[in-house]
């Protein structure tokens, strides 16, 4: 802002040349004594003053401390003095006040308060500023009782140290001043040879130019600030003359900048006329050159009108756009797809940039294509699909299927873990890694609780899926509880017997072989007893093959129930069994065996033709060091043989 006329004419008149003959009153070294003489002369007088103020008091201070010393101390001599009336020591005592010329004199009394003795100066003598201190005179007794003897008064004054001191602060005060004048003296000096002179050179260089119109440097050289001023000052000049050329060469630099962008720019006025335009700009809408579209209506190469209208509204109400999309026709009829962004400069006119992005929209469009076939593939599958974090196991995304496999919403789901779902052990659920991984298969089976506590077996296919920046797994489940039912019943097929539920000969050969194995490696003891119920063609023969299927399934059956869970019990064929028992001795496999046979001797088996009691004849053999599972089979027969040439319904261990 200008400022106003009174005001100019004021500064104008500061500027004006001084007649010959005035006196430099408005100087800058006037203006300086003139500013800092009084208040410094002041500021010193006052510190002066403070400063003279506090050492008076320290003096008189330290006077009344030393002459309260002397009287302590002088009063503890007299004390004997006194009592032994030694007068003329008593005056050399008192003498001892001239060491002090503040200290006057002295006098001492007596315990009756009479004069007994005075030296030099009394109050009697009228000395002006006189002051007199007591001490008590005094003897302690051998039994700690004090004595009186008398008091001793001190005569002392002041005025000798005051007029030292109004002497001594005057003395003082003059070199002060002086101090201070040869200060200033030296300040006038040095400012007017280091401020003064290069400002007056500075100010004669700009009435030089003001009055000739050349620029003109000022001729002082310093390495001080003044001097960098000076200095800049020059450097001011020296670059001015260079300063249209530079703004000639920014011109064509921007030009440059402009034509070679390599995104379209643009002025169009508020009708819609092209201002201007670069080269970009130019190909984008399919014309050979800027030239081409100089005074062009950009109305002609919208496909939708009313792109314009929402363009310019956007302008109108937020002063600018960023990225604003829209369908536009080149030259030659194409339609491409632009973005436009820029603002809405004061005088109406729209300066922006122009930038082709139909391959971006295609591209776009493919990746929303590609997204809705995904998100088909996963909601509309039947499929049950879910996502989760490997990190904290949190379910991230369901598909329909999951929530109506699980009978879950989907809000539910996703507010769980997939360990929810999952009711196998830590213990179970290791296993089963390892177990894929020696089988190299690629799901794991796991059983999952569905929301009404039901639980089913399930194979799950798990992989990484990348989803941003964050890795996820992604599960295919796919019940197979019915699978599993048919595979164990298969399994059972495979290793029982159909119709006792013991093993089968093959299921028994493998488990006889691992226990072997297991034994000779541990060193544990082994056993095998051989069973072959008596008589048992004449019960077939007497009361039918039903009947005799019952008594093997009920005698099949107490024996399972006596036998240990870790015991292999098994039928070799027809009325013939056979049990390992595992970690037993002889002994111990003689006492099982004969709790088997006096359980098939005392307890009759009820069938349909009344009960039937059947005798067993069994035969024993341990495990040897050197014993295949066919040594120990062969030795545990030849024991049944002879239990059954022994009789029958016996035990026999070879």
């Amino acid at each position: 802002m200008a400022a106003p006329p009174d005001k100019q004419a004021e500064k104008a008149a500061e500027h004006k040349p001084r007649p010959p003959g005035v006196p430099a009153a408005r100087s800058l070294i006037f203006k300086f004594l003139v500013r800092i003489l009084p208040p410094l002369l002041v500021g010193s007088l006052l510190l002066m003053l403070v400063v003279a103020r506090f050492t008076r008091r320290d003096i008189m201070d330290k006077i009344d401390t030393d002459v309260g010393v002397f009287a302590t101390a002088t009063s503890r001599v007299l004390d004997g003095l006194l009592w032994n009336y030694q007068t003329e020591e008593m005056v050399s005592a008192l003498a001892t006040i001239s060491s002090n010329p503040a200290m006057l004199g002295a006098e001492i009394y007596d315990q009756n308060g009479s004069l007994f003795l005075s030296y030099g100066l009394t109050p009697e003598d009228r000395v002006e500023g006189l002051r007199t201190l007591w001490r008590d005179i005094y003897r302690r007794m051998p039994d700690g009782t004090r004595a009186d003897m008398g008091r001793l008064a001190i005569h002392y004054t002041h005025t000798f140290a005051e007029k030292r001191f109004r002497q001594q602060f005057l003395w003082q005060m003059l070199q002060f001043l002086l101090i201070i004048a040869v200060t200033l003296t030296g300040a006038v000096y040095a400012f007017n040879r280091t401020v003064s002179r290069p400002l007056k050179a500075l100010l004669a260089a700009i009435r030089t130019t003001g009055e000739t119109g050349r620029w003109t440097e000022a001729d002082w050289r310093s390495d001080d600030e003044i001097g960098e001023v000076i200095d800049a000052h020059n450097g001011m000049l020296r670059h001015i003359a260079g300063k249209e050329a530079a703004l000639a060469e920014s011109e064509r630099r921007y030009r440059q900048l402009f034509e070679n962008a390599l995104v379209g720019i643009f002025l169009i006025s508020p009708e819609g006329i092209i201002v201007e335009a670069n080269r970009n700009a130019a190909n984008v809408m399919g014309y050979e050159s800027s030239g081409q579209m100089d005074k062009l209506n950009i109305l002609q190469h919208y496909v939708h009108r009313e792109d314009r209208e929402r363009l310019w509204e956007k302008l109108q109400s937020d002063g600018e756009v960023n990225r604003f999309r829209i369908e536009l026709i080149r030259l030659d009829g194409a339609h491409i797809w632009a973005e436009l962004s820029g603002r809405l400069n004061a005088d109406g006119f729209f300066n922006g940039i122009l930038q082709d992005v139909t391959d971006l929209v295609k591209a776009a469009r493919a990746m929303e294509e590609r997204d809705e076939l995904h998100r088909a593939f996963f909601e509309e599958n039947k499929a049950v699909m879910i996502l989760h974090d490997p990190q904290d196991s949190t379910i991230q995304f369901v598909n329909p299927a999951a929530c109506q496999y699980y009978g879950y919403t989907n809000e539910e789901m996703v507010s769980m873990t997939i360990s929810q779902l999952d009711c196998m052990s830590d213990e179970a659920m290791y296993r089963e890694l390892k177990e894929a991984a020696e089988e190299r298969r690629n799901y794991f089976k796991q059983v999952h609780t569905l929301k009404d506590g039901t639980r089913r077996d399930v194979e799950v296919f798990t992989g990484p899926v990348s989803l941003g920046h964050r890795q996820l797994h992604y599960s295919i489940v796919h019940d197979v509880t019915e699978k599993r039912r048919l595979e164990a019943r298969l399994q059972r097929m495979a290793t029982r017997d159909q119709l006792t539920g013991a093993h089968n000969r093959h299921a028994f050969f493998q488990r006889a072989k691992n226990e072997l194995a297991r034994a000779k490696r541990f060193g544990h003891p082994l056993a095998l007893l051989m069973f072959d119920l008596d008589y048992f063609k004449e019960v077939n023969d007497s009361h039918g093959h039903a009947t005799g299927d019952e008594v093997l399934r009920t005698f099949a059956l107490r024996c399972r129930a006596d036998f240990r869970q870790n015991d292999v019990f098994a039928r070799m064929g027809g009325e013939e069994f056979a049990a390992l028992l595992v970690e037993t001795r002889a002994g111990q496999a003689v006492e099982a065996a004969e709790r088997i046979r006096a359980m098939a001797a005392t307890r009759p088996i009820p069938t349909d033709a009344g009960d039937l009691t059947v005798t067993v004849s069994i035969g024993v053999a341990a495990l040897a060091a050197e014993d295949s599972i066919n040594d120990l089979l062969k030795r545990a027969d030849e024991a049944l043989y002879k239990a059954k040439e022994s009789g029958r319904n016996s035990v026999v261990r070879l």
